[in-house]
């Protein structure tokens, strides 16, 4: 009976405890043959907001993965599709591969190998897993290459009707930004914003792509296409825009300031001016938007393919 009663309080408080609850594991989505599970998930979610989830008191820490889990499940699921489809086209990545993509990373940051590997193992990975997720992303960019990349053109037409319909990029003076936007209503609103605007800059110091970040953080109408705000002419920028921009340089992100509407934090993306060798740049643009819609189309057909179930 007593061991019963321990069995029972041992679970109960297993239910309190996300790292507990992740212990009583489940399959939550089959794709073909393969399955992902619960604790893969949240392992694999951990790790993605282990920077936003330091110091998080476990309350909070649970709500904001559960606020992502949908999402980041559909993530994983085309993950499996693609790394599926890899192994059918033969694609291989090697072991000095991911040795040079993870010294390239540690390096970025200044690490040694020890110092490294102690990083990974606290944000909840061991470095045989960290290796396996380098591993699935170059083989993915791999598939993705060959499939979709090597397969966009942009011709002259695709050019010139981009610029029929962007007259202001041959005419005017401007930017290309990104933005990661906070509304803010009340002074609980500006506590949360300022709370939240040091996250958000903390993550960028380390070097987090911007766009990542505002998908992650922003709360303006753009953040699913990562803040993109396009071009803008500079005639057109509120005065407290302009004073921030004017002391940026193209691939740097300013400090978060204030508006009426709430706290910014902006990324100059491209300086354009008139008449500046404007058609390679919409070259890069035009690719850019072809190769990332082709990517979505080619995922979906990859996930037709597959019986797929969600039981999340």
């Amino acid at each position: 009976m007593r061991r019963v009663l321990f069995v029972l309080l041992f679970f109960m408080f297993s239910l309190s405890s996300l790292h507990a609850a992740i212990l009583i594991d489940r399959v939550v989505a089959i794709v073909g043959r393969d399955v992902i599970t619960w604790s893969e998930l949240y392992k694999s979610l951990e790790f993605e907001f282990s920077d936003q989830l330091r110091n998080v008191p476990p309350e909070e820490r649970r709500k904001i993965l559960q606020r992502y889990e949908k999402q980041y499940l559909e993530r994983l699921i085309d993950l499996k599709v693609q790394i599926n489809e890899a192994r059918k086209m033969n694609i291989v990545v090697s072991e000095k591969e991911v040795d040079m993509a993870i010294d390239t990373i540690r390096n970025k940051y200044g690490l040694t190998e020890e110092e490294f590997k102690e990083a990974i193992e606290k944000q909840g990975l061991s470095y045989q897993e960290y290796k396996e997720k380098i591993y699935e992303q170059i083989l993915v960019s791999k598939v993705e290459n060959f499939a979709v990349r090597s397969k966009i053109i942009v011709t002259d037409e695709e050019i010139d009707s981009y610029l029929k319909n962007n007259r202001d990029l041959t005419s005017s003076e401007g930017y290309r930004l990104r933005q990661i936007f906070i509304p803010v209503f009340t002074e609980e609103d500006k506590t949360r914003a300022e709370r939240k605007a040091s996250e958000i800059m903390e993550l960028l110091k380390k070097g987090e792509p911007f766009d990542a970040v505002a998908i992650r953080f922003s709360e303006g109408p753009n953040a699913s296409r990562g803040g993109d705000l396009g071009f803008i002419k500079k005639s057109e920028l509120a005065p407290e825009f302009l004073k921030v921009i004017e002391n940026l340089q193209q691939g740097q992100f300013s400090p978060p300031f204030w508006s009426k509407r709430g706290l910014h934090i902006l990324y100059l993306q491209e300086r354009i001016k008139p008449d500046r060798a404007i058609r390679d740049r919409v070259r890069e643009i035009v690719y850019e938007e072809k190769f990332n819609r082709a990517v979505r189309e080619w995922i979906r057909s990859l996930r037709s393919k597959y019986f797929i179930e969600v039981k999340l």
